[in-house]
């Protein structure tokens, strides 16, 4: 940007003292040499601040971001698990709210059992998984009408005796698979405490009923993530 500047500013210096002194064709020249030099040095600037942005964010890099249909995860430290949750991913699928997306990675353990995992990378990533699926009698609502809670942008949810506070709803789109042409509409609620969360979803189904979700996860810290491979070989 600094080079642009001196360049300009000589531009002037040399049209204002040394203009009058020479022909209009030399001028012309003059000029579109010039304009060939700063778009040359403007390309450049732009060439090197996207490679340096790309190498921030290699998608060969293992990292829960990056992983595809076919990679390979570990999850340390999830609750009801004995041990280490080594999976394999299945399927990606995404939601849209706006110009904001975050995904959901669809996985299996070796015995065939299957799991959900969020993955949001706002601010900072957020990785959570759905530890149970509820019904809507395992919660409380207050107020009870979770519309109510959506408009006030305030309120709780009860499970099994603990707390957890609203912290966000909106309306999204769902698209399975991440590449599916086809969108479900859903209106999400989420609520959480200390690591776990509680999520409420109400979704749009292509019959025109609506259907609600109610699940259970929990957050977990990026050092609890281990990938292993971002794909497979047989990924679609």
């Amino acid at each position: 940007m600094n080079i642009i500047i001196t360049i300009i500013v000589a531009l002037l210096i040399f049209f204002v003292f040394i203009g009058p002194f020479i022909s209009g064709g030399l001028i012309a020249g003059l000029l579109l040499l010039i304009a060939v030099v700063v778009g040359i040095i403007i390309w450049k600037r732009n060439f090197e601040l996207k490679k340096t942005v790309l190498k921030d964010y290699d998608s060969e890099k293992l990292m829960i971001q990056n992983v595809q249909r076919g990679g390979v995860i570990r999850l340390l430290n999830v609750d009801g698990q004995m041990g280490d949750l080594d999976l394999k991913v299945i399927g990606r699928n995404l939601y849209m709210e706006g110009d904001y997306s975050w995904y959901e990675l669809e996985c299996v353990n070796a015995d065939g059992e299957k799991f959900w995992i969020d993955v949001e990378d706002d601010d900072e990533l957020v990785v959570s998984i759905v530890l149970k699926k509820l019904q809507k009698a395992d919660i409380k609502f207050s107020p009870n009408s979770l519309d109510m809670i959506d408009e006030n942008e305030s309120g709780t949810a009860s499970y099994e005796g603990q707390k957890f506070l609203y912290i966000d709803s909106g309306e999204a789109v769902f698209y399975k698979r991440s590449y599916d042409k086809v969108k479900e509409k859903l209106y999400y609620w989420d609520f959480k405490s200390g690591k776990y969360l509680i999520s409420a979803e109400r979704w749009d189904n292509p019959d025109g009923k609506s259907g609600m979700e109610y699940f259970y996860s929990q957050v977990l810290k990026p050092a609890s993530v281990i990938v292993y491979s971002n794909k497979g070989e047989s990924e679609e």
